[in-house]
C-alpha cells in the first residue's frame, strides 16, 4: 500500500518582505562577442532545480539514472502537492498546494517547513532562496519558508513564470522583461521592448537561460540578451505567433507557435532556424533529440539536425509531457480526442519508458498497478508524478525497504512481509492466508504485459518501421523475463493491500499534525511517521535543510 500524509497547515503567520527597489545601474558590460558560451552553466547542480528541469525549462537529464520500470513503487505521496511543478535540491522538494506552498523531505515526503500566506507555483532554486511565482514574484527562505522579498509589480499585470539563473530573476511583467537581484529583488536592468524595422516590440514569452544568455521572444523574433546587463547578444527572425515561453538547450532554443502543434527549433548559438518541432502543449528537448506528440504527427522524436534519429508510436491523438533523462524518454501518455479506435489506446493512462534514439519501449507501468500520472520532476534515483492532484514518489524497490517493512513488529498492516517475525505469531494462521491470495495476485501478473502486441519492441522495428537493435530492445521490453519478473518483485507492495481497510484509515487520518507543537506533535505523531517511513529512529521534521 503506498503511503500518503496530508499537508496542514503550521499555523505561522509570516510577513511580507521588502518590496521591488529602484532600478540599479546592474554589472560591468560583458563582452557580448563571447556569447553565447555553452560552457557558462546558467544554474545549480542539480538534475531538477526549477520547474520543468533547469533554467533552460527544456525537460531535460543530461546524465539521469536508468530506472527499472518493474521494480518501481510509490515511496511516499503528499496530498495535493502534485497540481503542478515542483523543483528539487539538495535533498528537498518544493512544491505548492492549494493551502500554500511546502518544502517536503525527498527522503521520506515529511514536511520540513509550509507557507500558507504565499499563494504561487513554480519553484526555482538557487542560492540560500526558493522563488515562486504569482502575482508577484516572491523568494523564499530555503531552511524555513519565510520571506526574504517580494516584487511590487501593477496587481493587474500578467506574470507567467520566473527564471533564475546567473544570480538573477527574470521576468516578463506585461510587455517588459525585468532583471531583478536574486538576493533583494531590485531591479538589475528592464527592457520595454526591442526596435526592429522602424518599430518597437515587446516581449511576449516567458525567458530561458543556457548558455551564458537569457533567451526570449518578441514580435521581432528571438532575442539573446547577456544575463548582467541586458545588452543584446542577438536577434533574429520574425515570428508571426504569441508564445508563452522560450525553452533551450545548448544546442537549441525553441518556442510555440501560438494555437498549433509547431515548435520552431533554432541554433543557440546563431538564432537561425533549424527544424520544427511537433508537440501538443510542450516538447522536451536535449542535445540531439526532441520529443512530442498530440498532433496527427502522432507522439515521436527525432534528431534535432539531420535525418539520423526519426521514430513515431503508432498512438496518434495521444498527449504526454516528456522527460528526456540519459539515453531514456518518460512520459505518460493520455488521450487527446481524435477518433475512437480502441488500437489507439494501448497506451492510454500509462508511464512509458522510450529509447530515445529509435522509440522503442523498454516498460510501461498502468495507473491500474502503480500510482503513475504526469512527470513533475525527475532528480537522481526518483520520479516524481502527479497522481489525482498528489505527489508520488516513485522508487525502484530496495532491500531496505523490505527489512524496514518486517521491522515494523507491531505493524498488523505487514501482511505477508510478516514471515518470519516472530513477534506476531499471532498471525501467523492469517498470515499465510494473506500469502496464498498474494501468491494467486502475482501468477496472474506474470501473463499481464503492460505492452501492446504492436510494440516496436516485439517485432525488431521502431514506430516508422525502420530497424531497431534487437540487443537493446531487449535489454527493455517488458516482454524480458527477467523484466516480467522483476514486475513481480514490484508488486511485492500490494501484499499491503490485503488490510486496505485499515491502511486507508491511517493514510487519511493522519495523527499528530497540529498547529501548536510544530508540524508534527506528539508521540503518536511520531511513531505514525515512524511506521509510514520505515524509519527505525525518530525524525526531527522541523529541522531546515543544511
Amino acid at each position: 500500500m503506498w503511503k500518503r500524509r496530508s499537508v496542514l497547515a503550521t499555523g505561522a503567520a509570516l510577513s511580507i518582505g521588502t518590496g521591488l527597489a529602484s532600478a540599479g545601474a546592474g554589472a560591468s558590460e560583458a563582452d557580448v562577442d563571447e556569447l553565447p558560451d555553452p560552457d557558462r552553466d546558467p544554474g545549480p547542480n542539480e538534475d531538477w532545480p526549477s520547474h520543468r528541469g533547469g533554467p533552460g525549462h527544456a525537460r531535460y537529464v543530461a546524465d539521469g539514472h536508468e530506472f527499472d520500470g518493474g521494480a518501481l513503487e510509490a515511496a511516499w505521496s503528499v496530498e495535493g502537492a502534485g497540481a503542478d511543478s515542483v523543483a528539487v535540491a539538495d535533498g528537498t522538494v518544493y512544491a505548492s498546494t492549494d493551502d500554500g506552498v511546502v518544502a517536503l523531505d525527498a527522503a521520506d515526503g515529511t514536511v520540513v517547513w509550509k507557507n500558507a500566506d504565499v499563494d504561487a507555483s513554480d519553484p526555482s532554486v538557487a542560492g540560500e532562496s526558493v522563488f515562486f511565482t504569482g502575482d508577484e514574484i516572491v523568494a523564499l527562505d530555503r531552511s524555513d519558508g519565510s520571506v526574504r522579498w517580494e516584487s511590487e509589480f501593477d496587481p493587474e499585470a500578467k506574470i507567467v513564470w520566473q527564471t533564475v539563473a546567473y544570480g538573477g530573476v527574470y521576468v516578463v511583467v506585461d510587455g517588459t522583461l525585468y532583471a531583478l537581484e536574486a538576493d533583494d529583488g531590485s531591479v538589475r536592468w528592464a527592457k520595454e521592448s526591442v526596435g526592429s524595422d522602424n518599430d518597437e516590440h515587446e516581449f511576449v514569452a516567458a525567458p530561458a537561460a543556457a548558455n551564458g544568455v537569457i533567451y526570449s521572444v518578441t514580435g521581432a523574433g528571438l532575442i539573446a540578451l547577456e544575463p548582467e546587463t541586458g545588452a543584446e547578444v542577438w536577434q533574429t527572425g520574425t515570428i508571426n505567433s504569441q508564445p508563452d515561453a522560450v525553452y533551450a538547450t545548448s544546442e537549441a532554443v525553441a518556442y510555440a507557435a501560438d494555437g498549433s502543434a509547431e515548435w520552431p527549433l533554432c541554433d543557440a548559438q546563431t538564432g537561425e532556424f533549424v527544424a520544427v518541432g511537433y508537440g501538443f502543449r510542450e516538447i522536451a528537448f536535449g542535445e540531439e533529440i526532441y520529443v512530442g506528440g498530440g498532433s496527427d504527427h502522432g507522439y515521436g522524436g527525432s534528431s534535432i539536425r539531420g535525418n539520423e534519429y526519426r521514430w513515431s508510436l503508432d498512438v496518434l491523438y495521444t498527449y504526454g509531457q516528456a522527460v528526456i533523462s540519459g539515453e531514456t524518454v518518460f512520459a505518460y501518455l493520455t488521450r487527446n480526442g481524435g477518433p475512437p479506435n480502441p488500437e489507439w489506446r494501448d497506451y492510454d493512462e500509462n508511464l512509458v519508458a522510450l529509447n530515445k534514439y529509435d522509440g522503442s519501449v523498454k516498460w510501461a507501468l498502468s495507473t491500474d498497478d502503480v500510482p503513475v500520472g504526469t512527470i513533475r520532476a525527475i532528480s537522481g534515483e526518483t520520479i516524481y508524478v502527479d497522481h489525482d492532484g498528489d505527489l508520488v514518489a516513485l522508487r525502484e524497490e530496495t532491500d531496505t525497504d523490505d527489512q524496514s517493512d518486517e521491522s515494523d513488529e507491531n505493524d498488523d498492516t505487514d501482511g505477508g512481509n510478516d514471515e518470519g517475525d516472530g513477534s506476531d505469531e499471532g498471525d501467523d494462521q492469517q498470515d499465510g492466508e494473506d500469502d496464498g491470495d498474494a501468491g494467486e495476485d502475482d501468477s496472474g501478473d506474470e501473463d499481464e504485459c503492460p505492452c501492446p502486441d504492436d510494440d516496436p519492441a516485439d517485432d525488431g522495428t521502431s514506430g516508422d518501421g525502420e530497424s531497431v537493435d534487437d540487443g537493446d530492445v531487449g535489454n527493455g521490453t517488458t516482454g524480458d523475463g527477467d523484466t516480467g519478473n522483476e514486475t513481480n518483485t514490484g508488486n511485492e507492495t500490494n501484499t499491503g493491500n490485503e488490510t486496505d481497510s485499515e491502511n486507508n484509515t491511517d493514510a487519511d487520518n493522519v495523527p499528530g499534525f497540529t498547529t501548536g507543537g510544530g508540524l508534527l506533535g506528539g508521540a503518536l505523531g511520531l511513531e505514525w511517521l515512524r511506521r509510514k517511513a520505515g524509519a527505525d529512529e525518530s525524525t526531527d521534521v522541523n529541522e531546515p535543510p543544511e
